[in-house]
């Protein structure tokens, strides 16, 4: 099956979903989440026990949702033998198109910071590893190289095909995408055929939900929906097991711990802040977000390495704004 024949099977699928009496029908309309009309900006960590209210509320195809994050203040404390390995994640890689947009600024980093920090990651040493091989260190309590790192990227927009994975090359760094199923194609997001492209290029890509939604706050079968049926399409997708999930906002309980736990993912993350894990935290890892307008210094200390030289702080400013076009991925054997 070629790029365009996978394509057509995940719209097929997701006509599929509006239709009654089929085997991913959709389900009754969500409940709706309180919202806040404004918050406190806060530079260094997610919004706390809420949403904020950003216009449209509903998305539409030309207008990305609102992200933003229901976290509680502090991840819950390693049991047993840890291991260390941060796991960052970011949203946009872009310039913020709208500077009146405090939530849209806070989760852009633009292409030329993120080049910088890629930089400063190669120049110090540290080896960027998949969050499958973190897994696996966290799981036997097991070896890593020295100085290791996860890169994430919540939501699957079409900045991650187009700026990210072009810089990550460069460096020949991997990452994970955590994609949005209902959303592939959506402006903004990326296509059924860049994430194939992103997936033979050896990127990860994850699970996110079918419609973004705090699963905590929906019913347990609907919960259990949107985490199947993304894995689901993702896997017809890409024609082979997707492993990894991540709770939208942060958002989850017991039960969807559970539900990813029996679905046959290896892993969940969410938004819980830290660095240490242990094996029986595989479906709660903490992560550590990567904000938009981070300076470079502060970056360095996100990640526990050493102050930035004066050579690498004045190469961050005046970094190149326009990444390269990805290399394309040969052609998938049928």
């Amino acid at each position: 099956m070629n790029s365009a024949t996978r394509g057509g099977v995940v719209l097929l699928l997701l006509t599929a979903a509006a239709l009654p009496g089929t085997a991913i029908a959709r389900q009754s309309p969500l409940p709706a989440i309180s919202v806040v009309a404004h918050a406190a900006p806060d530079d260094n960590d997610d919004h706390d026990g809420f949403m904020e209210h950003r216009s449209p509320p509903v998305p539409t195809p030309l207008a990305p949702a609102l992200i933003g994050e229901l976290v509680a203040k502090k991840a819950p404390g390693p049991l047993g033998p840890v291991t260390y390995v941060p796991i960052l994640y970011y949203h946009y890689i872009r310039i913020n198109p709208n500077p009146r947009d405090r939530v849209g600024f806070g989760l852009s980093t633009p292409p030329a910071a993120f080049r910088a920090q890629m930089r400063y990651l190669a120049d110090h040493g540290f080896h960027v590893i998949s969050l499958h091989q973190a897994v696996v260190a966290i799981q036997n309590h097991s070896g890593l190289p020295l100085r290791p790192l996860v890169l994430t990227f919540d939501d699957g927009y079409a900045d991650f095909f187009s700026n990210a994975v072009p810089i990550l090359q460069s460096y020949g760094f991997t990452a994970t995408s955590f994609v949005i199923t209902g959303r592939m194609g959506w402006g903004g997001y990326m296509t059924p055929n860049q994430i194939v492209a992103a997936d033979s290029m050896g990127f990860t890509i994850g699970a996110h939900t079918v419609d973004h939604v705090a699963l905590a706050a929906l019913a347990p079968a609907r919960a259990a929906w949107e985490i199947k049926q993304s894995k689901l399409m993702l896997e017809t997708l890409l024609r082979h097991p997707v492993s990894d999930f991540a709770y939208p906002y942060g958002s989850f309980n017991a039960y969807d711990m559970a539900q990813a736990r029996s679905l046959g993912f290896e892993t969940a993350v969410s938004t819980l802040p830290g660095t240490w894990h242990s094996a029986g935290q595989l479906f709660e890892l903490s992560r550590v977000r990567v904000g938009g307008g981070l300076a470079l210094a502060s970056f360095a200390n996100l990640v526990g390495g050493p102050r930035p030289t004066s050579a690498e702080l004045a190469g961050a400013s005046v970094a190149p704004t326009s990444p390269p076009a990805p290399t394309p991925a040969p052609s998938p054997t049928p």
